[in-house]
């Protein structure tokens, strides 16, 4: 008897290590789709066409359109089911009710609703983790730590700048952002959750 709880305790921390190791798997496949989109999008924003961008990755123009438009191919943001942490105000993904993931960026539906707010209703609204603020056109350089838009190519952005900088533009422009464009596209993945529509 005691050698079968000993080999089941064995099993089970194998177990128990596989899980975490396809956990981490999965975080890294997210982050690497993600990054793939934004890099696809960075280069038709240089000047690449979508036929040009579609031909040197050996891609279909529909799908490189699909990517680069973020309105229609959910761009570089999508719904995250791996573990990971609210770059927005710090929760864990087991206490947030769904997180959304950009290139090395995730943020939870609670700060999507308070950066909606932000830049609806202006102030500087808080919640007991984080503080946000309307980012104005007189810091037109700096970027959505989703896309990459910088604020003048945006209408509205919503700025947390007490957080630590993640994503791709961090170490040029401190806190973290997100601009219309992408607050929108997360208002429309997390219609979808509510809604039970696809995952994307």
């Amino acid at each position: 008897m005691i050698d079968t709880v000993s080999s089941d305790a064995q099993l089970l921390g194998e177990a128990r290590r596989a899980r975490d190791r396809l956990l981490e798997v999965q975080r890294d496949a997210e982050q690497a789709q993600v990054s793939y989109q934004h890099a696809i999008r960075r280069l038709h924003a240089s000047g690449s066409s979508l036929r040009e961008v579609a031909d040197a990755l050996g891609l279909s123009y529909q799908r490189v359109h699909q990517i680069v438009d973020v309105s229609t191919g959910k761009g570089a943001v999508k719904r995250c089911k791996a573990a990971g942490a609210c770059g927005f105000c710090g929760i864990e993904r087991t206490e947030a009710r769904q997180l959304i993931a950009g290139p090395g960026i995730l943020i939870c539906d609670r700060c999507v609703e308070l950066a909606r707010e932000t830049v609806t209703e202006g102030g500087q609204p808080t919640s007991e983790h984080t503080l946000l603020v309307a980012l104005d056109r007189d810091h037109p350089k700096s970027r959505c730590s989703f896309c990459g838009k910088r604020r003048r190519q945006v209408g509205e952005m919503a700025h947390a700048p007490l957080r630590p900088g993640l994503g791709k533009y961090a170490k040029h422009d401190p806190g973290v952002r997100m601009c219309g464009d992408c607050l929108r596209l997360c208002d429309e993945i997390l219609a979808e959750g509510a809604s039970g529509g696809p995952h994307v």
